[in-house]
């Protein structure tokens, strides 16, 4: 009798468990998912990764660009220059016009990044060496 006593409390310890572990899975599930998407860079990696190589790509108005992001903060583009700066875990642009933009950058893959403003993505770009 105790051994059939302990094997229902075993049972019923499973499927008591059960639904938690579902959780558990179904919640990792969305966390993959979720980092799949990409992640949002910090100031110190946005230095690492952006600062002192060429992006290239287009903003989500059809706008096309490819610029050199040095690491002394300069932006170097086809017919223009700019400045550039890390303000906390954003990268701020400057094109002379006094008007600075910030934006976060996410990271999909190890060359290719989306421009977020507000949250919102409004530009893609790869990245590459400079030449």
């Amino acid at each position: 009798m105790k051994i059939m006593t302990t094997a229902v409390m075993v049972l019923l310890m499973g499927m008591a468990t059960a639904p938690v572990m579902a959780d558990a899975v179904e919640q990792g599930n969305s966390e993959q998912s979720a980092s799949t998407q990409g992640e949002r860079l910090s100031g110190s990696a946005i230095r690492d990764r952006v600062m002192g190589h060429r992006v290239t790509g287009a903003m989500v108005d059809g706008s096309q660009y490819s610029e050199a992001y040095r690491v002394d903060g300069t932006i170097e583009g086809k017919d223009y220059t700019g400045q550039s700066t890390i303000r906390g875990d954003q990268m701020c642009l400057d094109y002379g016009s006094g008007d600075t933009t910030c934006y976060q950058i996410r990271m999909l893959d190890d060359q290719h990044i989306e421009w977020l403003l507000d949250g919102e993505v409004v530009g893609e770009g790869t990245i590459s060496s400079i030449q």
